[in-house]
Formats: C-alpha cells, structure tokens, sequence
C-alpha cells in the first residue's frame, strides 16, 4: 500500500472512530492495579471533548481511581450503539493515553460538557468523592469490522477530532 493509500485508510478510520465515541455514553477503562500491577478494567461513563481527549468523572472510592493516582497510564474502549449487528462485527475503539486530574478554571465548562452527556450525574457530580479526569489521548486502535483495523496516532486523531468537531 502505498503512503497516500495508507494515510487515507488511516484518515478514514479516524473519523469513523471519531464517530462511534460521539455515540458512546459508557466504555470499560483498563488500568494497572496499584497493589499487584495486573490489567484491571471497570466499566464507567465517558464524555468525548473536542480535540479529542475523553473526559471521566470518577470516584475516590474506586479501584480505577486508586490505580490511576498510581500509574496514570490507561486504555478505554468503547464499541458502537447496540443494534448495529453483533458485537464483534460493530466498530470499536481503544484509545490509550494518560489520565490526569482535571482542575482549575476549565472545571465549569467540562462539568457542563459531562452533564450534557451524561444528565443523571447532576445528582453527585457535586459529591466531594468525585472528581473529572481527562484521558489525553496519544494513539486509538480502531476496528471498523472484519479486516479493517490500524492504529491512529494522537496527532492525526487530534487533528480528526478537531477537524470534525460538532
């Protein structure tokens, strides 16, 4: 395949990974377990943000959360809506990254960003357990089906992810 061909794939994935992370309310967030260093995965709400990163609310009283204040390293995968065939055969996306704690004078906006997807948390996103952490995303495995896979780098995602927004 030449570099054209495979940028244009990998363009094309983007935006289809773009796409199902707009419809995604919830994902399973991979961690590495503080105590023993295994994989450890919880399923948990997710809010896409412009410029691609994903955005969490998370509680101090998780297992996710302790894990992150250890390593901050993360994967969160989320597939297409349900009733698009089965699983296996619907798009999904792993995005990798970072986890940081989100504070300052961006917490009203992405309060407001997370309860527009998520409305029910208005309940306890006020809780003092709760906190938002932002996955900064630096490549996506996307699979749109039966042999169509790749890897997206963060710099092509942002720029998808930006370029796309609405």
């Amino acid at each position: 395949m030449t570099r054209e061909k495979e940028s244009g794939r990998l363009e094309e994935l983007a935006v289809e990974a773009r796409d199902v992370l707009r419809g995604a309310r919830h994902g399973v967030l991979a961690t590495l377990s503080a105590e023993k260093g295994f994989p450890y995965a919880s399923v948990v709400d997710v809010a896409g943000l412009e410029g691609g990163d994903l955005l969490l609310l998370l509680s101090d009283l998780a297992e996710h959360t302790r894990n992150l204040r250890a390593d901050s390293r993360a994967s969160l995968v989320v597939a297409a809506s349900e009733g698009e065939g089965e699983l296996l055969e619907r798009g999904r996306a792993s995005f990798q990254g970072k986890v940081e704690a989100v504070g300052g004078g961006e917490i009203d906006d992405l309060r407001a960003r997370y309860l527009e997807v998520h409305p029910q948390a208005k309940g306890y996103v006020g809780f003092a357990d709760f906190h938002f952490f932002r996955l900064r995303v630096e490549r996506v495995r996307f699979i749109a089906g039966f042999g169509r896979m790749g890897w997206v780098e963060g710099a092509l995602w942002r720029q998808i992810s930006a370029s796309t927004a609405g």
